[in-house]
């Protein structure tokens, strides 16, 4: 039997004993073909196999034939849909090795202080010092030339414009509030978004909140198409199924609720959360015990969600965790994630410095024939995630670290690349090399000898075809051709991205930057209030810092303030962070011209 599997039919071509055909055989019986769906079906296969070889034997009738053919497929349909995914073939309730300990929760906690006029040295050199940063690593150096003020566990009312972040009101349904005057709702009713669509009501956050609140363990069984609970109700997830799906791929590598360790004898097992009653708060440290004796832990047995430990997951996890945390409540307000088009660079007194960036908010145009072709404006909130799971060693003091230092700046320099695109709205790239006779003339002048001393043979070399075809030319390049090969670098600006102010208030001073950051299996806001002096002075050649303003707000500070780290394992985190990230939305995307003059951003601490 050559092939089973065909265009929706099986066709037997296998030969019997004597030689002969076995699809005559099946004709004979009545059945040449059997119209069935395409799969890939294994035991099918075998089911074919093994008629095809008894056939002639047994000279079965075609109705069994048939009807065998048809129970495998029936069984086969049945395994692929109620088939749990390869990341949960192995229940939590079954001993098994242990897997290593889990990873201690680590958090950055560098808290740089800005200083004021008086207390200002010279201005550095960021050339020469942030150029250096791989010799001589991260310093608070850093960070004192760029002037940051950074204050972390900052609530969200005070992080974010008050009057859009959600009420709290908000989470109950809207379907049993029978009295909408009565209905506590502070969010400033705004009928149409700078976009032209409607604001995003109560009843879509409720929508998609709700599946928020789900149990860990309840979700995990409707993505993971298990067997819910006893005395659980089957739960929907639409939205945030993705989020779900990637959060169970998460918790087989931090999730220590369930961990217990027990003797392969029978003894009462221990719990890895005994030793710390708080395991559930975001700054809590993961303690476990790790049997010191070997035989010991040979014999012991582990039930519990974990497979391996924390810091061996995978990068992708989080980053798809965070991206689908953050994508529906963004195509609540018609917004896009994506990742970044190119590396992403920041403009530094003449450097260009790369970041590690995972993807930002745009917002697509009105023109739906731009919008088709993927063009997007922005960027207006940025997304960091990093694989890091320590920031300081153990004689480090906190935050005196140099990874948390470098983390840090990685943060404050994402958020000052944010603002130099967005203060590119109404300007035209310049582009390296542009109008210089360095990328546009030839370099060489035309002494005797040739260019580079070459002869006149090597530089007649022709292409010749490959053996693949004439489509396929090798592109082989002299080196004369190569020398007079004049090009510009390559442009820093991304094709097809409008960059714009979206959310700005006209005339004022300052623009707002959001950032969420996210490390271990948590995620925090970070908003950074910056002055458009500081964002057109970082590019240009260093200069003195003689003209400083000892205005109010004075531009030559970075005021950064951060929220607390929401754990995506807890309800009441992944809660109170999709208000927050709602309320940026919910600012970001008002109509400006309709905005009260009192709607101000923040509020200095």
């Amino acid at each position: 039997m050559n092939r089973l599997l065909g265009d929706s039919a099986y066709r037997f071509t296998g030969c019997d004993c004597q030689g002969h055909s076995s699809e005559k055989f099946v004709q004979s019986a009545g059945l040449s073909y059997f119209h069935l769906p395409s799969s890939d079906i294994s035991s099918t296969q075998l089911t074919c196999l093994h008629i095809g070889f008894f056939i002639h034997q047994k000279r079965l009738d075609g109705d069994i034939i048939l009807e065998h053919l048809y129970t495998s497929y029936m069984r086969d349909q049945k395994n692929v849909l109620t088939t749990v995914p390869a990341a949960k073939a192995e229940d939590d309730d079954t001993p098994r090795i242990p897997p290593p300990p889990a990873t201690p929760l680590d958090f950055p906690c560098c808290e740089p202080l800005a200083k004021e006029p008086q207390e200002l040295r010279e201005p550095h050199s960021l050339v020469n010092l942030f150029s250096n940063i791989l010799r001589t690593g991260p310093s608070l150096k850093h960070l004192e030339a760029l002037n940051v003020n950074l204050v972390s566990n900052v609530p969200l009312d005070d992080l974010l414009p008050g009057t859009y972040l959600p009420p709290l009101s908000w989470l109950e349904d809207p379907a049993k509030i029978h009295d909408a005057s009565t209905s506590p709702t502070t969010i400033p009713s705004k009928e149409m978004l700078s976009n032209g669509g409607p604001a995003p009501s109560h009843e879509a956050f409720f929508t998609r909140v709700r599946e928020l609140l789900y149990d860990n363990e309840d979700a995990f069984c409707v993505v993971q198409r298990k067997i819910s609970r006893s005395n659980h109700p089957a739960l929907r997830v639409v939205h945030f199924r993705k989020f779900w799906d990637n959060l169970a791929l998460m918790a087989e590598y931090w999730d220590t609720s369930l961990d217990r360790y027990s003797k392969a004898a029978g003894e009462s097992g221990t719990s890895a959360i005994d030793s710390n009653e708080s395991l559930s708060d975001a700054q809590a440290v993961t303690e476990l015990e790790v049997p010191k004796d070997s035989t010991a832990a040979a014999e012991e047995t582990y039930t519990g969600r974990r497979k391996d430990t924390g810091r061996n997951m995978p990068g992708k996890y989080r980053e798809d965790t965070v991206f689908n945390f953050v994508e529906p409540l963004a195509w609540s307000f018609r917004c896009r994630l994506e990742h970044a088009r190119m590396q992403p660079k920041l403009k530094m007194q003449g450097m260009i410095l790369p970041l590690p960036h995972n993807g930002n908010i745009y917002r697509p145009p009105k023109d739906m024939r731009q919008a088709k072709r993927g063009s997007v404006e922005g960027p207006m909130v940025g997304i960091f995630c990093r694989d890091q799971v320590s920031f300081r060693r153990p004689e480090d003091k906190v935050s005196e670290g140099k990874q948390e230092i470098l983390d840090l700046l990685r943060e404050v320099g994402l958020m000052l690349m944010l603002a130099q695109k967005r203060a590119r709205e109404g300007k035209h790239e310049q582009k390296p090399g542009e109008d210089q006779w360095w990328a546009t003339k030839p370099r060489w002048g035309g002494g005797p000898g040739g260019e580079l001393g070459i002869s006149a043979e090597e530089e007649n070399v022709e292409e010749t075809p490959t053996p693949e075809g004439p489509r396929k030319r090798s592109k082989k390049m002299n080196r004369a051709e190569l020398w007079r090969n004049v090009r510009p670098p390559a442009p820093t600006w991304e094709v097809g991205i409008t960059y714009k102010r979206i959310g700005y208030m006209p005339g004022s001073e300052f623009d707002d930057i959001y950032l969420l950051s996210s490390v271990n299996h948590h995620i925090s806001i970070i908003h950074l209030r910056i002055n458009d002096q500081y964002t057109e002075h970082l590019p240009k050649p260093q200069e003195r810092i003689s003209a400083l303003d000892t205005a109010h707000e004075p531009w030559y500070r970075l005021e950064m303030k951060r929220s607390k780290w929401f754990d995506l394992f807890i309800a009441d985190d992944r809660i109170q962070a999709a208000r927050g990230i709602w309320a940026i939305m919910s600012w970001l995307m008002r109509n400006v011209k309709n905005t009260e003059t009192s709607d101000q951003p923040m509020t200095q601490l």
